[in-house]
């Protein structure tokens, strides 16, 4: 008979264990797993809502130079930059530009026209984030890759400045929306390994979460799932 109440008494017990293993199990599946809505970084846009827009990164061209080398010494070629990324933010525009290894930047374009320079790297992204507005930075080359988020603000006086944010273990890329208004993007880092006599070249990938608070987190590539 106290066999018999043994047994009953375990059950609830057995039922309550699996209970709590199944909530803790979904509570980790919810946080590891995020699910992307769409990209975040398209192309030229003239607003938030990344619609892509040939004419706006043709209006919003601007002077830059490339700086090149050969037996002769330095050159310098001043040419017509025409964005690829524009957001409209603090009475003007955001213009950033990514032309690989030939150089890219960030620059604002006030309401009155002027251009202001404010970063120069790559630019892989402008986004406006519930914090603020976040710029993507980065360059994959050969065996080297490298890349930083930055955030734009504006001060009292009006002016535009930008501060490093997160310095990224390589250039991003594929940045994406989650349901949870998160961003998630790739970073690319190349390396080199040797065998036998010869190098290799190869590439490792590694996702990233920068959170609505503007919290960069490790994530995992699998937990990512498209539901476009």
């Amino acid at each position: 008979m106290n066999r018999h109440l043994a047994k009953r008494k375990m059950v609830p017990a057995a039922i309550l264990v699996v209970v709590l293993c199944v909530c803790v199990g979904y509570g980790v599946l919810c946080h590891v797993v995020v699910y992307v809505s769409g990209l975040a970084a398209t192309g030229a846009t003239v607003n938030a809502g990344q619609d892509s827009s040939a004419m706006a990164s043709s209006v919003f061209s601007y002077p830059a130079q490339v700086v090149g080398y050969d037996e002769t010494g330095e050159h310098v070629t001043t040419f017509n930059a025409r964005p690829d990324f524009t957001l409209a933010a603090f009475g003007g525009y955001l213009l950033g530009a990514d032309r690989g290894e030939w150089g890219g930047e960030l620059m604002f374009r006030d309401r009155n026209g002027a251009i202001h320079r404010l970063v120069d790297r790559n630019v892989r992204g402008i986004i406006r984030m519930p914090f603020g507005v976040v710029v993507f930075t980065g360059l994959a080359h050969l065996s080297q890759s490298a890349g930083a988020i930055y955030r734009v603000d504006q001060r009292p006086d009006g002016t535009v400045s930008t501060s490093v944010l997160h310095v990224l273990p390589g250039a991003p890329g594929a940045i994406s929306w989650t349901t949870r208004g998160d961003l998630v993007f790739e970073v690319t880092m190349p390396y080199l390994y040797r065998r036998g006599l010869f190098p290799f070249r190869a590439a490792r990938t590694r996702c990233l979460r920068l959170d609505r608070t503007g919290v960069l987190q490790r994530q995992l590539c699998v937990a990512i799932i498209d539901r476009r």
